[in-house]
Parts: structure tokens; sequence; C-alpha cells
């Protein structure tokens, strides 16, 4: 009965490779802030420009979304202080600093976009003939 048992795991671990190399995977990325991952993933040494915006829209995403929970929050720890001041005091102290971070989100994407939108195109400098 060992015999068997050995000889099986033993098999598995030469059929292992096969089954694992037979699969194919199909892989299809979301597409996020005007990026489509799946040409990025085809090409990654000439997309990197594109891959950087796509994180800085991700994180200007991410911040933007905590940003609106946060105000949400304070909103509701307002809601719930019933007049104690200190709980009050809180609940305002969150709520400016959700909008300081808005304000602050709002003014990168400014500053990238509308300022200056070359600076979302990383292009290797040329030198001229």
């Amino acid at each position: 009965m060992k015999k068997i048992i050995v000889s099986i795991i033993s098999l598995s671990f030469f059929l292992l490779p096969t089954i694992v190399l037979a699969l194919e995977l199909n892989l299809q990325y979301p597409t996020f802030g005007g990026m489509n991952l799946n040409e990025i993933a085809q090409d990654p040494v000439q997309n990197l420009n594109k891959v950087i915006a796509w994180f800085y829209y991700l994180i200007v995403g991410i911040a933007g979304l905590s940003a609106f929970v946060m105000l949400v929050w304070g909103g509701v720890q307002w809601l719930t202080s019933a007049g104690d001041p200190g709980k009050l005091g809180d609940a305002k102290d969150k709520i400016y600093s959700a909008l300081l971070g808005l304000l602050i989100i709002l003014g990168s994407w400014l500053i990238v976009n509308v300022i200056n939108p070359e600076l979302t195109r990383l292009v290797p400098p040329t030198v001229p003939h």
C-alpha cells in the first residue's frame, strides 16, 4: 500500500509541471482613468508613462474617496454628538480636515491637467541632430 501511495505522489510531481504549463491565463485588466492596462501588459517598456499616469489617477481616486468617507463620518459624528462640546469639536475638526484634503486633491489635479498637461506625458529627451 505504501508503494502505491509513494508512486502516486511521485508521479504527481512529474505531471504537475505539464498540467500547469497547459493552463493559459486570460487576464483582462480593468480600464481606469482612461488607461487600458491590457495594452500596457503587452508592451510594458514602451508604456511606462501610461503606467505612471494610471497610478496617479488611482492615488487621486483613492484619496478623494477617503476624503469623502471622512466627510460623511464627521457629519455622522456631528449628528450624534447630542450637544457634547468635545464630540462636536472632534466632528468639526474631521469635517475641516476632509474638506482641506479635498481641496489639496483638487489642487493637484488642477496643476497637472489644467495648468500644464504636459506634466503627464513622460517622453524621453531627444537630442537635435
